[in-house]
């Protein structure tokens, strides 16, 4: 056997070995891999899960701070409109009678006092002369005496 052909017997030897001993390094490192991977796989289901857990913990307390907002709301609107209503029977039964009795005493004294627009012009008209015959019997009651 020459040296070429004893070098290349030993390439062919270092081949095989090489293979075969890149194979078994190749599927320890894809069992490696499957196994990092199947790990992480868990990891991220139980932080899911996790979330989940609070996400739904989170949810229930704001559907809870929700309908206590709305009951709280709701108690308030039913107040509003009980006084409202009570506003509204005050205004019937007391606000608008006293208004009508009001405006029909009002009423009556304006038409009165209409009555005697007229007759108060006359009324001035004979002070003002009264004025002047009591002045003027005066001031001759003053000559004769």
């Amino acid at each position: 056997m020459t040296n070429n052909e004893l070098l290349l017997a030993i390439s062919d030897l270092l081949d095989v070995k090489l293979k075969a001993e890149m194979q078994s390094l190749k599927n320890e490192l894809h069992e490696e891999i499957r196994a990092v991977r199947d790990e992480l796989h868990a990891e991220i289901q139980a932080v899911r899960n996790e979330l989940h857990t609070e996400i739904q913990a989170v949810r229930d307390d704001l559907h809870a701070e929700i309908q206590a907002v709305r009951d709280e709301l709701y108690a308030e609107i039913q107040s509003l409109d009980a006084r409202v209503r009570l506003l509204q029977l005050n205004q019937e039964n007391v606000i608008m009678p006293r208004l009508d009795n009001i405006e029909s005493c009002y009423t009556a004294t304006f038409r009165r006092y209409q009555d005697y627009g007229d007759k108060m012009e006359s009324v001035c008209e004979d002070v003002d002369l009264l004025k002047k015959v009591v002045m003027s019997h005066s001031e001759k009651l003053q000559k004769l005496a």
